[in-house]
């Protein structure tokens, strides 16, 4: 199928839309939208497989129905939980960001991307997801599964780019299910080496070559008091 410009993008958004009605995985926060439920949730999903995490949705937040609740527990409580998860520095990490939304802004998690990136250990992704997931302001979502994808399909190696295509495709559809239908994509199906039989793009995507080495990740940096973005080598 020969599309170009405007007609390949609403085509693209079409069947990642359809794909992801049937295809994508299903999590508990996947149903929410509630910013303060995506934050944390991102937190729990540094490198620990989202199965984990989903064994455990339902106690954490059922216990901590609130920013303000979670900033009131103690230290010693939340590490307990993540020994559940690995990497407890998270436990101190999460309570010192829930602090931090209870002081600076009124226990509301704020649908701002600079006020986030503010906040230790929210970086451009965890920013990102909390902006299209949680308060459905449309945000590209970029991960490595989803730079795959772009890579691949356009020859993309620069978040900045993957990110001005995924805001055209979402002009064509629902920015959130256009963006887990990207990241389940990459995760499932355009993974190394791809199953591209499977994929819903396979006959309209050019194929390029991966090139990982020329890749490069947006991250936040903080210079004279300013939040800048740059794009660095990925990780």
């Amino acid at each position: 199928m020969s599309l170009y410009g405007e007609k390949l993008y609403e085509e693209i958004a079409r069947r990642l839309q359809s794909w992801c009605a049937v295809k994508c995985r299903r999590f508990p926060w996947r149903e929410k939208r509630d910013p303060y439920v995506i934050l944390i949730t991102e937190f729990f999903l540094q490198k620990t497989k989202a199965e984990i995490v989903a064994s455990v949705f339902d106690e954490f937040f059922s216990k901590y129905k609130t920013i303000r609740e979670l900033a009131s527990a103690s230290l010693a409580e939340l590490r307990a939980f993540f020994s559940k998860l690995g990497l407890l520095y998270r436990g101190e990490r999460i309570l010192k960001v829930a602090e931090e939304i209870v002081a600076k802004y009124g226990s509301t998690v704020p649908c701002n991307i600079e006020q986030l990136l503010r906040m230790k250990g929210v970086g451009v992704y965890i920013a990102s997801a909390v902006l299209n997931f949680g308060c459905n302001v449309p945000t590209p979502v970029v991960d490595k599964n989803v730079m795959r994808v772009m890579n691949r399909l356009f020859n993309v190696t620069r978040e900045s780019v993957c990110r001005e295509i995924i805001s055209t495709l979402y002009r064509y559809g629902d920015n959130r299910l256009i963006a887990y239908a990207l990241i389940d994509l990459g995760a499932s199906v355009c993974t190394e080496p791809p199953l591209c039989g499977e994929c819903p793009l396979n006959d309209i995507c050019a194929k390029h070559p991966l090139r990982k080495e020329e890749w490069r990740m947006l991250r936040k940096v903080l210079r004279n008091g300013k939040m800048i973005l740059r794009e660095q080598p990925i990780s």
